[in-house]
């Protein structure tokens, strides 16, 4: 397509610069889109030809299901030449249970032929908390997620070594990421994705807010990977209603996150705040978690982004996938995100 579509740029202070970020190409892929299993671009590899395949799967599966999985071509354009589903190879089988009769939920490991590969306790968790969601990472560890299946202060995370050991777990609440003074009433946050930076950093992202009648506000916040302690955390609310759906650590070191907002709608029959129609936005912040900019994009197919990944550092081009609601597809965005230090 070769288009560039039209930005409005929130300036946050009076020194922001104004960075112009470009959608080159939008393209609409045949993948199934789902609100909550949303699909992430895992890994992608350019090739010789200049066509890039990507690989991407469905995040937050329940773990007692293998985790689906796609490899998408797409050429110089981002416009997709193939999409063919994975099979996994020897993928192990996760679940949770309480062994002992402990109220203490329990992650296991098994083979395909159902034999157990390894257990490990989930801390902070208990009989209430719901099935876990598992962010399988490269070096063939995991990042579990635990949420309460009620009324919660916190969500519990965890960081798991290939075999099993536990490396890290943090409570994260909803009072911290608001700076709250008092936890009461409050409800858990809710984490869309999970992933390490290149120093082992754990970064989460999602959306918070404290009663129903508050605007969900966004956030990306960044746990130590060997003790699980928060290092920052950054929140906003865009529009008036936010969330951010993935965040990636850039080869600059900056941060880029994307997601949707929208402008808060007060119904007159009762206290209550709502989403209007909503828009796609990025976010980018430096290696602190400072805020670089906020930009909220009018795109032609997508209302909302789901998923980024660095495909030119070079050129600071990216490749994002957002949800066409009239289909219910998924959309696949070549941009331009200046994420040089100068252009901060």
């Amino acid at each position: 397509m070769g288009l560039i579509l039209t930005i409005f740029l929130f300036l946050l202070a009076a020194s922001s610069p104004s960075v112009t970020i470009d959608i080159l190409s939008e393209h609409i892929c045949p993948l199934e889109m789902d609100s909550w299993n949303a699909i992430r671009i895992d890994s992608c590899q350019i090739m010789e030809s200049g066509e890039i395949r990507i690989s991407v799967s469905r995040v937050y599966q329940f773990i007692r299901y293998p985790i689906k999985s796609w490899t998408i071509v797409i050429d110089s354009t981002g416009c997709p030449i193939s999409c063919d589903e994975d099979v996994p190879d020897n993928r192990l089988i996760l679940s949770t249970s309480q062994l002992g009769g402990s109220r203490e939920m329990w992650l296991i490991a098994r083979t395909e032929q159902n034999d157990t590969v390894w257990t490990c306790p989930l801390e902070g968790t208990n009989e209430f908390h719901s099935v876990p969601h598992a962010t399988e990472l490269p070096d063939g560890g995991y990042l579990i997620l635990n949420s309460p299946d009620c009324f919660d202060i916190c969500v519990e995370i965890h960081s798991i070594s290939s075999d099993g050991e536990m490396i890290c777990h943090y409570s994260m609440g909803t009072d911290y990421l608001l700076d709250m003074p008092d936890p009461f009433g409050e409800l858990y946050p809710r984490v869309r994705s999970l992933w390490k930076t290149s120093s082992g950093d754990i970064l989460a992202c999602g959306t918070v807010f404290n009663v129903y009648t508050d605007p969900n506000a966004w956030f990306v916040c960044l746990m130590d990977g060997d003790t699980g302690n928060p290092l920052w955390k950054t929140t906003g609310y865009g529009l008036g209603n936010a969330a951010i759906y993935d965040a990636i650590e850039t080869s600059s070191g900056l941060i880029v996150a994307v997601g949707a907002t929208a402008t808060t709608i007060v119904l007159e029959d009762r206290d209550l705040d709502t989403w209007g129609p909503e828009l796609p936005f990025i976010v980018v912040l430096d290696d602190t978690g400072v805020l670089q900019k906020l930009v909220v994009c009018d795109a032609n197919l997508a209302d909302m982004f789901y998923s980024i990944i660095e495909t030119d550092p070079l050129e600071c081009e990216f490749l994002i996938t957002g949800k066409d609601t009239t289909s219910n597809e998924l959309v696949l965005l070549r941009t331009i995100i200046p994420t040089d230090p100068e252009d901060r």
